[in-house]
């Protein structure tokens, strides 16, 4: 199950890189679709700090930052790179580990290690499809993010 995990991270990062690229080539990305972007940023960036339990969470206050779009590749870059490494870090029985957290209104929480991984791959996901529809309604190529074109390009997909 750990590699599977680690796999929708890197396919969580390919997508997101599909779409920054397609913005990128836009002459006007729209400005909603930039900022879904920050979002996504955002929880990828909160939900890696509460589940290596920093103490220090004071950062995130607004979940929709805002991001220029040339720093949105330093910034996925480095959440890339430091998701790899805690996942890289996790063995089986981590996963279901409690973490126990405050969300931007300071309401606190208690929920597994696997609950929290498979929430910021759907949370993602799912703002992916809105900035879909911004591309596509701003005359941008809206890049195919499906989980099959990522498994088609990493060569796990044969045509027979």
């Amino acid at each position: 199950m750990l590699d599977q995990f680690r796999k929708n991270y890197e396919y969580d990062y390919w997508a997101n890189d599909k779409f920054l690229k397609a913005l990128e080539g836009m002459p006007e990305p729209p400005e909603k679709a930039v900022k879904l972007l920050g979002h996504i940023f955002f929880a990828l960036d909160v939900w890696l700090a509460r589940l290596k339990k920093e103490e220090n969470l004071s950062r995130f206050t607004d979940p929709n930052p805002t991001y220029a779009l040339g720093d949105c590749r330093e910034k996925l870059e480095e959440l890339h790179s430091s998701w790899k490494e805690y996942l890289g870090g996790l063995g089986t029985g981590d996963l279901k580990g409690k973490i126990t957290y405050a969300n931007t209104q300071g309401k606190r929480f208690e929920q597994t290690v696997q609950n929290v991984l498979v929430h910021v791959v759907n949370h993602n996901h799912y703002h992916r499809g809105q900035m879909a529809a911004l591309v596509a309604q701003g005359g941008g190529k809206r890049p195919n993010t499906d989980y099959h074109g990522y498994v088609f390009e990493i060569g796990e997909v044969k045509a027979l």
